[in-house]
Formats: structure tokens, C-alpha cells, sequence
């Protein structure tokens, strides 16, 4: 089911230039491939050659030849300390999370009056059902195999990503995804800027996350920790947001016309 870092770069050096989905070769998971192929870049034992495509590197390639070594690896794994991080500032504790937290998270903007929540075969008994019986193991694979070294931007938009594009629940994933994250962040002691969490822009962002789900973005398991146009979408949302920088969008539709984009596709089964 997984592959260990030599085992991977072994791959990369007979095969050449791959992508993470050719490593795997549907034994393996993929998600967890395309975060060592990163790590293994940061090593400089592979390179990046395109998106999401990689290829053993001549240091790679020492490794396994009579004279190579390398200080990185203890035995068949990356020895990941703080050099292979990209930031100190970044989410390292998932301890007090689990499956049905998340799923309680859910709940609970269901059981919300004031909160709307899309009812599944006019059932509230049977949406109620399909919230909790959201399988655990998927959720626990978010949480297992998440990005531990990547930036707090990065991880706060890989983590959105999850959640708007696998869609796990019936409703409310977005909110769910941003509440969860909450909890994420203040568990790890990160401090927010002065506006309050989760910002004054958080409406355009989930606006613009479901039309690029539903025009374009196709978040499987396997095709986690992606930095496609979804993830681009949050990865902006958050570096603004946590950064405070200047958002500098070349156009700046009102939310009234993203509102109409969605509701269009919905009407034409977007």
C-alpha cells in the first residue's frame, strides 16, 4: 500500500521522467507518492519537470551506487526534520481530531435552524444518516496522510480542497472544512490576523470554489495534495487571509454574478 522513499526513487530512476499516478501503478497511494516525490525533491535526489511529473536526478541516482550515500535517508526512509520543511509556520498537531468530530461538525449545521442545509429525499432522517455514516476510514486518510511539512497556507488549502471537492457529506462541506480547519488552527496555537476567522472575503471564496468544482476540479483520494486551479483558489484565499496581503485579482465579478454563474450550471446539471 505504500512505498518507501528508496523504494520510490528506485522507481524514478529506472522508469525516468513519471508521475505519481505511474508509481503507483493501482497498488500504491498515490497521494502519499505525490508528497515523497516532493520531499525527495527538496533532497535534490529527484526534480519537478513539469506538474506533478518527476525523474530521478545524477545525485538520485548516486544513492544506490556502491559510493553513494546520503545524509537524508535512515535505512529505506527520508529522515524528515525541520530542513525539510518548508515553513516553521504550519500545522504539525492532529491528535484531538478524528472521523467523528468531523462528522459532529456536520451534524450540528444540520440540527442548525438557522442554518441551511440541503435535505436528501425530503428526509431528515435519512440525511441524518447518510452524515453519520460517512466512512471513517476516508476521513482518517485525510488526517493520516495530510501534508505534515508544507506552509500553514498551503496546508489550509489542501485541506479546503479535501473537503470541497470529495464532497463527503450531503451538505455543508465547505463550512465543515472551515470549521474543522478552526479547530486545526487553534489546537496548533496559530494566531489569527485581526479580522475574525474565517474573514470578510470567505463568501467569494466558497462561491468560486464551487464553480471551479463543478466547471472543472475532480478531487478523487488519489489525486490528493493536488496544487490544481482548486487549490490555487484557496491557496490565495489564505495567504491573504493569514499574510494579509493585497488581493490582486485581475477581475472582481460582485457576488451576485458568481451566484448566478452557479445557479446557471445547477439549472443545466452543473
Amino acid at each position: 500500500m505504500y512505498l518507501s522513499e528508496k523504494q520510490l526513487l528506485n522507481r524514478l530512476v529506472e522508469r525516468g521522467v513519471s508521475t505519481p499516478e505511474d508509481l503507483a501503478e493501482d497498488r500504491f497511494r498515490e497521494n502519499v507518492i505525490r508528497l515523497q516525490c516532493r520531499l525527495l525533491a527538496r533532497v535534490g535526489a529527484v526534480v519537478e519537470v513539469a506538474e506533478d511529473t518527476f525523474e530521478a536526478t545524477a545525485s538520485g541516482e548516486t544513492i544506490f551506487s556502491e559510493e553513494g550515500c546520503s545524509p537524508w535517508f535512515s535505512g529505506e526512509d527520508l529522515v524528515i526534520g525541520e530542513e525539510l520543511c518548508v515553513s516553521d509556520w504550519r500545522l504539525t498537531d492532529f491528535s484531538k481530531l478524528d472521523p467523528t468530530d468531523i462528522k459532529q461538525i456536520n451534524l450540528q449545521f444540520f440540527e442548525d435552524p438557522e442554518n441551511d442545509y440541503r435535505i436528501l429525499n425530503e428526509s431528515p432522517t435519512y440525511t441524518q444518516q447518510k452524515i453519520l455514516g460517512a466512512t471513517d476510514w476516508k476521513l482518517n486518510r485525510l488526517l493520516r496522510e495530510f501534508p505534515r511539512t508544507e506552509s500553514l497556507s498551503q496546508q489550509c488549502a489542501h485541506w479546503m480542497r479535501a473537503f470541497a471537492g470529495i464532497h463527503t457529506f450531503p451538505d455543508a462541506n465547505h463550512r465543515t472544512g472551515m470549521a474543522s480547519l478552526y479547530g486545526l488552527l487553534k489546537q496548533n496555537d496559530v494566531e489569527f490576523p485581526d479580522e475574525e476567522w474565517p474573514g470578510d472575503h470567505i463568501e467569494r471564496a466558497v462561491l468560486h470554489s464551487k464553480i471551479i468544482r463543478g466547471l472543472h476540479s475532480d478531487v478523487k483520494y488519489n489525486s490528493l495534495w493536488l496544487k490544481d486551479e482548486l487549490y490555487v483558489s484557496w491557496h490565495r484565499y489564505f495567504r491573504n487571509f493569514l499574510l494579509d496581503c493585497e488581493n490582486r485579482l485581475p477581475m472582481n465579478p460582485t457576488l451576485e454574478q458568481l451566484r448566478s454563474v452557479i445557479n446557471h450550471g445547477r439549472e443545466n446539471g452543473f
